[in-house]
């Protein structure tokens, strides 16, 4: 009941209150990628940049390829538009860790190779961080086992 919540609150873009229903189906099912992948979207867009972070890097150790291959249709995903929006606000961004955070997050589900461009930033920003190395070296390894023509913006 709580995942179905939490999806239609997630369709009609109701972050906040898709977060509370998403985090009560995940007590439920821990490992539930479906939910962890949503959850990771609406901790961005509600300021919870580290609780996304704790979600995107436990992900990303377990399956990068679940949120590298997330189709903007089939799967519901606001993040091209989420993104684009983004790319406006880069330059008075330059110094932000959670900006850069929250669109190397975001850009994995559209663009591995803009993710890590965001993540190579972060790092700069946060150069002893180890999770962000830890983030870091798990995407440049994707990218260096992919093809050209499965990395492209959907």
């Amino acid at each position: 009941m709580f995942e179905m919540l939490g999806n239609q609150f997630f369709l009609v873009r109701n972050y906040p209150r898709a977060a509370v229903m998403l985090e009560k189906a995940l007590l439920r099912d821990p490992q539930n990628k479906l939910i962890r992948r949503k959850l990771i979207i609406c901790y961005t867009q509600i300021g919870e940049v580290q609780k996304a972070f704790d979600i995107f890097l436990s992900l990303i150790k377990e399956d990068v390829d679940f949120i590298i291959n997330t189709d903007p249709v089939d799967d519901d995903c606001p993040c091209p538009e989420l993104v684009y929006n983004m790319e406006s606000r880069i330059p008075e961004n330059l110094s932000s860790l959670d900006f850069h955070l929250v669109a190397g997050m975001l850009w994995l589900y559209c663009d591995l190779h803009r993710s890590i461009e965001f993540f190579r930033s972060a790092h700069e920003l946060a150069p002893s961080n180890p999770r962000i190395k830890a983030a870091l070296a798990i995407l440049e390894n994707r990218s260096r086992k992919s093809s050209p023509s499965s990395e492209k913006m959907q």
